[in-house]
């Protein structure tokens, strides 16, 4: 809220963007509507471009598979750093980044519907 307040005020009025990911819904559509926060309106099946879901996805698979669960907020933060730098090594971001023309041209071939990506 902080950020979209701070938005508005050095561009101008700031439309919200979202993917209709079911943790929007709820508390967060009450909280944008309390606010007065206009939405975009946004299909669930557009292709996601955006290089750091395949860092999260990595790091989200280290996180399970090696650590579990974590007891607090703390421990959590700390697995994360540690499976982050495990796992987001420079040639993988060099290879996210090196992707894209083939992640653009497979949204371009689809008609803009889901890819593999």
């Amino acid at each position: 809220m902080p950020f979209w307040h701070q938005c508005c005020a050095e561009y101008g009025w700031a439309i919200v963007q979202e993917d209709n990911a079911p943790g929007h819904k709820g508390y967060a559509k009450a909280y944008r509507e309390l606010n007065g926060m206009e939405t975009l309106e946004w299909s669930a099946d557009t292709p996601d471009l955006n290089p750091i879901e395949a860092c999260w996805g990595d790091v989200e698979t280290e996180l399970g598979e090696i650590w579990g669960r974590a007891a607090d907020v703390e421990a959590l933060q700390l697995y994360l750093a540690v499976c982050w730098a495990r796992v987001i090594t420079e040639e993988k971001l060099d290879a996210l980044v090196e992707s894209m023309p083939v992640r653009l041209q497979a949204v371009i071939d689809a008609g803009g519907a889901a890819t593999k990506y």
